[in-house]
């Protein structure tokens, strides 16, 4: 894991930019190296759009709802990125492969969001969540439990499929010991620190 810690940070304001002298033709590649996945993917199938995350009026959050059951594919967030992809990728079809990426998107700004989630996780392998967010077997539960991993959360309690109790930087040590105890080791309570 320790060679995998210079990629697992980002400084990544400047990649929110999209790259608009892309041509369409690298943007294709980049979408089936990216989006392989989703471009199989029959997204006609109700089991696959079975979902769609909005953002709950109560606490301004993210929330899963069921898309055939409850009236909220109107308030849906652009968070089903195989789905747009695969969107972007019919939209690509006609275009060719020497127009840059900006004369596309000038004529689907819709598409803006997708072109930039693709040009990241294109620098990024870990940028991307790399599977299906709307399925109906969807569990919200796994990237909660990666994306809580990375700000230190451990012990993971899971009281849900879509909501789970942890403990937060459990054995970290205080200020005054961080000098004295190996940084490495702390959230290994037994593992011997040498």
């Amino acid at each position: 894991m320790d060679d995998l810690a210079d990629e697992m940070s980002a400084e990544n304001t400047a990649t929110f930019r999209i790259a608009g002298a892309m041509t369409v033709g690298r943007l294709r590649e980049v979408l089936c190296d990216v989006y392989g996945w989703a471009l199989e993917t029959d997204w006609s199938l109700p089991a696959n759009k079975a979902r769609a995350w909005y953002v709950s009026e109560e606490k301004l959050e993210p929330r899963l709802g069921q898309r055939f059951e409850e009236p909220i594919e109107e308030y849906e967030q652009p968070l089903a990125p195989g789905r747009d992809a695969t969107q972007l990728f019919a939209a690509l079809a006609h275009w060719p492969d020497k127009t840059p990426v900006a004369e596309f998107l000038l004529r689907h700004p819709e598409h803006r969001h997708s072109v930039r989630r693709a040009q990241i996780a294109n620098r990024a392998p870990y940028a991307e969540i790399r599977d299906n967010t709307i399925s109906e077997d969807v569990l919200p539960i796994d990237m909660l439990r990666c994306k809580l991993a990375f700000f230190g959360a451990m012990h993971f309690d899971p009281r849900s499929d879509r909501w789970v109790r942890i403990c937060m930087y459990g054995n970290a040590p205080y200020p005054e010991e961080l000098s004295t105890r190996d940084g490495d080791f702390w959230v290994y309570p037994d593992a011997k620190e040498s």
